[in-house]
């Protein structure tokens, strides 16, 4: 059996307390216990789609051509703004969504790379998260679902590219490694606090 890479030994271990802080966000407890109501799924996919923009805008600065990252096809921006649009929103109102600005610092690579790590490990869940919105609500990927679905049956080749690329940032050097880490970290600090800010989003009536 071929050894995990150091680097995703570490980012496992050290992002976990953020990882299970973030699973426990009322949104996300509320889908998986089923609960959370058709207009709260709305407000959750306006509150990703309003942290995604701007850090896509960030990741597409970074040169990745180095770790063989098509960063244009990890970008789930275009998902969020089609299930929005399947659940009632006009593209008006969607460009007028607010969008997080506190957002981890992505300068180098590294710190992209742990970045992409949070963002590619959701698509993981996503597969649970999606089979619960069909039960749920009927929507699929074609209605409303096409966020928690991502890379639909491709989620764990392009798991497994994305850590092959985090390994060659890391490079098995430590300090790569620590930089990547603490991006990984930050990132999910980020998006927990966007979530749990009270925006200026308006109800929409979901259709």
């Amino acid at each position: 059996m071929t050894e995990r890479p150091r680097i995703l030994v570490k980012l496992k271990a050290q992002t976990r307390p953020q990882h299970d802080s973030i699973e426990g966000n009322r949104f996300g407890k509320a889908m998986m216990d089923g609960t959370l109501s058709e207009a709260d799924y709305l407000l959750f996919l306006q509150k990703f789609y309003g942290f995604h923009v701007p850090l896509e805008r960030l990741l597409r600065r970074i040169n990745w051509s180095s770790a063989g990252i098509d960063i244009e096809q990890r970008c789930k921006a275009r998902l969020l703004e089609r299930d929005l649009l399947s659940l009632g929103m006009t593209q008006d109102e969607i460009a007028s969504l607010p969008e997080a600005s506190t957002l981890p610092s992505m300068s180098t690579i590294q710190e992209a790379a742990g970045v992409l790590y949070v963002m590619e490990g959701s698509t993981l869940g996503g597969q649970i998260q999606a089979r619960q919105v069909q039960k749920m609500y009927g929507r699929t990927a074609d209605n409303g679902a096409a966020y928690f679905s991502s890379y639909g049956a491709h989620v764990g080749a392009m798991w497994k590219s994305c850590c092959e690329a985090i390994a060659r940032i890391a490079d098995n050097n430590e300090e790569n490694e620590a930089v990547i880490i603490a991006s990984a970290q930050q990132t999910f600090q980020a998006l927990e606090h966007w979530l749990a800010v009270e925006s200026s989003i308006e109800s929409i009536e979901v259709m």
